[in-house]
């Protein structure tokens, strides 16, 4: 049976059922979850957890053997298993641990991000069928300052639009970093205090946190306004400027070769040939529907001109320069200059 993670709570209300699977990418929420499964097993009398975080070298007979044993300190257990990253081995212990539920245990499994091809496949469906799939979703912009007014309720809190609009810009949609604000602020102003976009202002610290790793997807998808903002957190943080270029010098040579490869086949087997992973395709794609024979060399000559400005010599501003090649990443032709680039 699947749920949504706000019905949760009513399912188990009814009853607690003999197995739970918790998949997706959103931590707060996934652990949210996975605490009220916990409580509602303590609260049905099962005071023995068993936790298990199933790696790459995992034993699973462990698991699969104290499934069938009976424990000597209850008569029921609860089985905490946390599985990061998905393979055949996890995969052919979970059917059998489908195939040996008993009365005297609940399960609770943790996985990653399930799609709905995996949701199809023979091992799934047998562990679905017997206990409740709790898929979380990520919560869309749109609906985050709802999200944030809500759990603010939950705090004691009156949250104006205005004060969760900034609260969800500047956390960049980090689930738990919101959270974590709305905590200080009902410590900083005590429960029942109408907080607005003012007093938002004073007390909170840009909870966004990025690596130049998170600029590169930015780029890659054409997200300027995510990209710009990265950029500037990363330029606040002191990141030196020639980590930054060499950044945007791997992307643009990544992207050449791409280009130059795909003169004999197409962009997917391009990316292949150039070892991308299959989760980093899409980003190559978004960036090749913007880029061709006209645009990578301007962004090369613009790169060797920052290059020298980073050494001393003569070349754009370092803060302009950067935002420029944010622009031409993301499909814009960049600010004028005074400087002789070719044009598009």
């Amino acid at each position: 049976m699947k749920v949504r993670a706000d019905q949760l709570p009513q399912q188990l209300n009814k009853n607690l059922a003999p197995l739970y699977i918790i998949s997706g990418d959103e931590v707060l929420l996934i652990q949210e979850a996975a605490d009220s499964i916990r409580k509602a097993a303590q609260s049905a009398g099962i005071n023995e957890r068993l936790r298990f975080v199933a790696d790459a070298q995992f034993d699973w007979q462990d698991v699969i053997n104290e499934n069938q044993s009976l424990s000597l300190f209850s008569n029921q257990r609860l089985f905490d298993i946390q599985i990061d990253k998905m393979g055949e081995k996890h995969t052919k212990a979970l059917t059998l641990l489908a195939q040996s539920l008993t009365p005297d245990n609940t399960i609770l499994l943790t996985l990653p991000k399930i799609d709905a091809r995996t949701q199809k496949a023979k091992w799934f469906t047998q562990l679905e069928s017997q206990g409740v799939f709790v898929q979380i979703w990520p919560i869309d912009a749109s609906r985050l300052p709802a999200w944030a007014q809500q759990r603010a309720q939950a705090l004691d809190l009156s949250l104006t639009r205005d004060a969760a609009s900034i609260i969800c810009e500047r956390g960049e949609g980090n689930l738990l970093a919101l959270s974590q604000e709305l905590e200080k602020l009902a410590l900083i102003h005590g429960t029942g205090t109408k907080i607005d976009a003012e007093k938002v202002a004073e007390s909170m610290a840009d909870s966004s946190r990025y690596s130049i790793y998170d600029l590169s997807d930015r780029i890659l998808m054409g997200k300027t306004k995510e990209a710009m903002h990265c950029l500037s957190q990363l330029l606040g943080e002191g990141i030196e400027a020639n980590i930054i270029l060499w950044l945007f010098n791997r992307e643009t040579q990544t992207l050449v070769a791409l280009l130059q490869a795909m003169q004999t086949s197409n962009l997917r087997q391009a990316c292949q040939s150039q070892k991308i992973w299959d989760k980093r395709i899409p980003f190559y794609e978004s960036a090749m529907s913007r880029h061709n024979r006209g645009t990578l060399p301007y962004i090369q000559n613009y790169l060797a001109l920052m290059d020298k400005r980073i050494k001393g010599l003569e070349g754009p501003d370092l803060d302009t320069g950067f935002r420029n090649l944010v622009m031409m990443f993301c499909g814009y032709k960049p600010t004028a200059t005074e400087l002789d680039l070719p044009t598009y």
